[in-house]
Protein backbone atom coordinates (compact mmCIF):
# COMPACT_ATOMS: atom_id res chain seq x y z
CA UNK A 1 0.00 0.00 0.00
CA UNK A 2 2.57 2.13 1.08
CA UNK A 3 4.21 1.81 -2.84
CA UNK A 4 0.97 2.32 -4.44
CA UNK A 5 0.54 5.55 -2.74
CA UNK A 6 4.24 6.69 -3.79
CA UNK A 7 3.52 5.66 -7.25
CA UNK A 8 0.21 7.56 -7.31
CA UNK A 9 2.08 11.12 -5.84
CA UNK A 10 4.56 10.31 -8.73
CA UNK A 11 2.41 9.89 -10.98
CA UNK A 12 0.34 13.12 -9.99
CA UNK A 13 3.37 15.00 -9.92
CA UNK A 14 4.30 13.96 -13.66
CA UNK A 15 1.09 14.64 -14.90
CA UNK A 16 0.83 17.71 -13.79
CA UNK A 17 4.68 19.19 -15.07
CA UNK A 18 3.25 18.24 -18.39
CA UNK A 19 0.09 20.51 -17.76
CA UNK A 20 2.53 23.43 -16.55
CA UNK A 21 4.67 23.27 -19.66
CA UNK A 22 2.15 25.22 -21.57
CA UNK A 23 2.58 27.44 -24.97
CA UNK A 24 2.40 31.18 -25.67
CA UNK A 25 -0.66 32.02 -23.96
CA UNK A 26 -2.36 36.09 -23.93
CA UNK A 27 -2.80 38.01 -20.87
CA UNK A 28 -3.91 41.70 -20.60
CA UNK A 29 -4.12 41.28 -24.59
CA UNK A 30 -0.18 41.04 -24.29
CA UNK A 31 1.48 37.71 -25.61
CA UNK A 32 4.00 35.79 -23.02
CA UNK A 33 5.93 33.13 -25.62
CA UNK A 34 5.92 30.23 -22.30
CA UNK A 35 2.40 30.84 -20.67
CA UNK A 36 2.15 30.42 -16.71
CA UNK A 37 6.13 30.06 -16.64
CA UNK A 38 6.99 33.72 -17.59
CA UNK A 39 5.65 35.22 -14.73
CA UNK A 40 8.23 35.93 -11.75
CA UNK A 41 7.91 32.55 -9.35
CA UNK A 42 9.44 33.71 -6.06
CA UNK A 43 9.66 36.68 -3.78
CA UNK A 44 13.30 37.95 -2.95
CA UNK A 45 12.38 40.74 -0.77
CA UNK A 46 9.77 43.10 0.28
CA UNK A 47 10.34 46.27 2.16
CA UNK A 48 7.45 48.37 2.53
CA UNK A 49 9.13 51.26 4.19
CA UNK A 50 12.44 51.23 1.87
CA UNK A 51 12.10 54.99 1.01
CA UNK A 52 10.63 55.74 4.98
CA UNK A 53 6.91 54.92 4.39
CA UNK A 54 4.03 55.54 5.48
CA UNK A 55 3.54 51.63 4.70
CA UNK A 56 0.51 50.63 3.98
CA UNK A 57 -2.44 48.80 6.28
CA UNK A 58 -3.35 45.76 3.36
CA UNK A 59 -2.26 43.55 0.93
CA UNK A 60 0.85 43.09 2.33
CA UNK A 61 1.74 39.57 1.23
CA UNK A 62 4.36 39.61 -1.30
CA UNK A 63 3.84 36.28 -2.88
CA UNK A 64 0.05 38.02 -4.23
CA UNK A 65 2.35 39.26 -6.89
CA UNK A 66 3.66 35.81 -7.83
CA UNK A 67 2.19 33.79 -10.96
CA UNK A 68 -0.13 35.19 -13.52
CA UNK A 69 -2.07 38.32 -13.40
CA UNK A 70 -5.13 38.43 -11.11
CA UNK A 71 -6.76 41.35 -13.15
CA UNK A 72 -8.59 44.60 -10.90
CA UNK A 73 -11.21 42.71 -9.28
CA UNK A 74 -8.87 40.54 -7.64
CA UNK A 75 -7.94 40.69 -3.78
CA UNK A 76 -4.40 39.35 -4.83
CA UNK A 77 -2.01 42.04 -5.60
CA UNK A 78 0.67 43.30 -2.92
CA UNK A 79 0.99 47.00 -2.31
CA UNK A 80 4.01 48.59 -2.14
CA UNK A 81 3.84 51.28 0.26
CA UNK A 82 5.13 55.20 -0.43
CA UNK A 83 8.48 54.57 -1.84
CA UNK A 84 8.35 50.89 -1.02
CA UNK A 85 10.17 48.21 -2.56
CA UNK A 86 10.19 44.30 -3.97
CA UNK A 87 12.15 42.33 -5.68
CA UNK A 88 10.79 39.20 -7.41
CA UNK A 89 12.57 36.10 -8.81
CA UNK A 90 12.48 33.86 -12.25
CA UNK A 91 13.16 30.26 -11.65
CA UNK A 92 11.56 28.00 -14.36
CA UNK A 93 12.63 30.90 -17.13
CA UNK A 94 14.84 34.11 -17.96
CA UNK A 95 14.02 37.55 -18.85
CA UNK A 96 16.18 38.20 -22.18
CA UNK A 97 15.91 40.88 -24.32
CA UNK A 98 14.28 40.75 -27.91
CA UNK A 99 16.81 42.41 -30.04
CA UNK A 100 14.18 44.49 -31.25
CA UNK A 101 11.92 47.65 -30.50
CA UNK A 102 9.28 45.24 -28.85
CA UNK A 103 8.38 45.29 -25.16
CA UNK A 104 10.66 42.43 -23.11
CA UNK A 105 9.08 42.92 -19.45
CA UNK A 106 5.25 43.70 -18.75
CA UNK A 107 4.27 45.13 -15.14
CA UNK A 108 0.95 44.85 -13.99
CA UNK A 109 -0.84 46.82 -11.67
CA UNK A 110 -3.84 47.29 -10.40
CA UNK A 111 -6.25 49.76 -8.42
CA UNK A 112 -7.52 53.17 -9.05
CA UNK A 113 -4.79 55.70 -8.09
CA UNK A 114 -2.31 55.93 -11.24
CA UNK A 115 1.03 55.13 -9.32
CA UNK A 116 4.79 54.96 -11.29
CA UNK A 117 7.37 52.67 -10.08
CA UNK A 118 11.45 52.57 -10.91
CA UNK A 119 12.10 48.78 -12.69
CA UNK A 120 15.32 47.50 -12.52
CA UNK A 121 16.76 43.91 -13.45
CA UNK A 122 19.38 41.23 -12.04
CA UNK A 123 21.60 40.37 -14.35
CA UNK A 124 23.39 36.90 -14.61
CA UNK A 125 26.85 37.08 -14.08
CA UNK A 126 27.66 36.64 -17.69
CA UNK A 127 25.16 39.61 -18.79
CA UNK A 128 26.88 41.62 -16.26
CA UNK A 129 30.50 40.94 -17.88
CA UNK A 130 28.98 41.76 -21.70
CA UNK A 131 27.39 45.06 -19.75
CA UNK A 132 30.78 46.15 -18.71
CA UNK A 133 31.34 48.88 -15.94
CA UNK A 134 28.05 48.68 -13.46
CA UNK A 135 28.57 51.78 -12.41
CA UNK A 136 26.63 52.90 -16.08
CA UNK A 137 23.77 50.75 -14.98
CA UNK A 138 23.56 50.65 -11.12
CA UNK A 139 24.08 53.33 -9.10
CA UNK A 140 23.31 52.49 -5.72
CA UNK A 141 25.32 49.39 -6.06
CA UNK A 142 22.56 46.70 -5.48
CA UNK A 143 23.31 44.36 -8.01
CA UNK A 144 20.14 45.55 -10.11
CA UNK A 145 20.43 47.14 -13.21
CA UNK A 146 17.89 50.61 -13.60
CA UNK A 147 15.94 50.24 -16.69
CA UNK A 148 13.56 52.73 -16.43
CA UNK A 149 9.65 53.35 -15.23
CA UNK A 150 6.43 52.26 -15.82
CA UNK A 151 3.70 54.96 -15.17
CA UNK A 152 0.45 52.94 -13.46
CA UNK A 153 -1.91 50.22 -14.66
CA UNK A 154 -0.34 47.92 -17.07
CA UNK A 155 2.70 48.53 -18.86
CA UNK A 156 6.17 47.49 -20.58
CA UNK A 157 9.44 48.11 -20.85
CA UNK A 158 12.08 47.16 -23.86
CA UNK A 159 15.00 46.40 -22.78
CA UNK A 160 16.94 46.71 -25.64
CA UNK A 161 15.95 50.41 -25.46
CA UNK A 162 18.25 50.59 -22.88
CA UNK A 163 21.20 48.16 -23.65
CA UNK A 164 21.72 48.68 -27.52
CA UNK A 165 23.28 46.66 -30.15
CA UNK A 166 23.01 42.98 -28.70
CA UNK A 167 21.50 39.98 -30.42
CA UNK A 168 18.35 38.58 -29.43
CA UNK A 169 18.30 36.36 -26.11
CA UNK A 170 22.01 37.24 -25.80
CA UNK A 171 21.41 39.72 -21.96
CA UNK A 172 19.60 37.46 -19.61
CA UNK A 173 18.30 38.51 -16.00
CA UNK A 174 16.99 36.62 -13.75
CA UNK A 175 14.89 39.02 -10.83
CA UNK A 176 12.89 42.25 -11.36
CA UNK A 177 13.38 45.12 -8.86
CA UNK A 178 10.04 47.68 -8.41
CA UNK A 179 10.18 50.54 -6.59
CA UNK A 180 7.19 52.81 -5.95
CA UNK A 181 7.94 56.56 -6.48
CA UNK A 182 7.09 58.34 -3.91
CA UNK A 183 6.88 61.35 -5.75
CA UNK A 184 3.91 60.39 -7.83
CA UNK A 185 0.28 59.01 -6.87
CA UNK A 186 -1.56 58.95 -3.10
CA UNK A 187 0.82 60.03 -0.34
CA UNK A 188 -1.25 58.07 2.47
CA UNK A 189 -4.14 55.30 2.73
CA UNK A 190 -4.44 51.79 3.23
CA UNK A 191 -2.82 50.83 -0.15
CA UNK A 192 -0.80 53.54 -0.58
CA UNK A 193 2.01 53.17 -3.16
CA UNK A 194 2.22 50.87 -5.97
CA UNK A 195 0.20 47.79 -6.27
CA UNK A 196 1.78 44.72 -8.19
CA UNK A 197 -0.76 42.07 -9.15
CA UNK A 198 1.81 40.68 -11.53
CA UNK A 199 5.35 40.75 -13.72
CA UNK A 200 5.66 38.93 -16.62
CA UNK A 201 8.90 38.36 -19.05
CA UNK A 202 7.79 38.71 -22.64
CA UNK A 203 11.39 38.20 -23.43
CA UNK A 204 11.83 35.04 -22.28
CA UNK A 205 13.90 32.00 -22.53
CA UNK A 206 13.40 28.45 -20.50
CA UNK A 207 15.81 27.82 -17.33
CA UNK A 208 15.87 24.09 -17.95
CA UNK A 209 16.35 22.80 -21.24
CA UNK A 210 14.84 18.94 -20.40
CA UNK A 211 11.47 17.92 -19.55
CA UNK A 212 11.56 16.27 -16.11
CA UNK A 213 8.47 13.87 -14.80
CA UNK A 214 7.99 15.79 -11.40
CA UNK A 215 9.71 18.71 -12.56
CA UNK A 216 6.48 21.84 -11.59
CA UNK A 217 8.62 24.45 -11.78
CA UNK A 218 11.12 23.68 -14.41
CA UNK A 219 13.47 24.59 -12.58
CA UNK A 220 15.63 20.92 -13.84
CA UNK A 221 15.22 19.35 -10.79
CA UNK A 222 12.39 17.33 -8.76
CA UNK A 223 12.61 18.78 -4.94
CA UNK A 224 9.90 19.58 -2.40
CA UNK A 225 9.15 22.95 -3.82
CA UNK A 226 7.22 20.66 -6.77
CA UNK A 227 5.59 18.82 -3.90
CA UNK A 228 4.56 22.17 -2.24
CA UNK A 229 3.02 23.30 -5.58
CA UNK A 230 1.04 19.89 -6.14
CA UNK A 231 -0.14 20.05 -2.54
CA UNK A 232 -0.68 23.99 -2.60
CA UNK A 233 -4.09 22.45 -5.19
CA UNK A 234 -4.45 19.43 -3.16
CA UNK A 235 -8.18 18.27 -3.99
CA UNK A 236 -9.42 22.05 -6.12
CA UNK A 237 -12.20 20.74 -8.34
CA UNK A 238 -12.57 23.96 -10.79
CA UNK A 239 -15.50 22.53 -11.81
CA UNK A 240 -16.93 22.98 -8.95
CA UNK A 241 -15.01 26.52 -7.78
CA UNK A 242 -13.68 27.69 -11.41
CA UNK A 243 -13.43 31.12 -9.50
CA UNK A 244 -10.20 29.90 -7.87
CA UNK A 245 -7.04 31.59 -8.07
CA UNK A 246 -5.51 27.91 -8.92
CA UNK A 247 -7.97 27.24 -11.95
CA UNK A 248 -6.61 29.36 -15.16
CA UNK A 249 -8.72 28.49 -17.92
CA UNK A 250 -7.42 27.02 -21.32
CA UNK A 251 -7.39 28.76 -24.70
Amino acid sequence: MKMFRIMLVIGLLANLSLVSKVSAELYGGIEFPHGIASFADVVLSYDNMYSGGPAPTAHLDPTDALGIPQGSSSDFFITLGRGGKIELGFVDNFLVNSGDDLADVHVFEVGSDVEDTFVALRPTPETAALLGDPALYDSNNDGYYEVGKVFGATSSLDIDAIFTGFAANTLVFDAVQLIDDPNEGGQTGTTVGADIDAVGAIGSVRACDYDILGDINGDCKVDLIDFSLLASNWLLDCKVTPDDAGCVPID
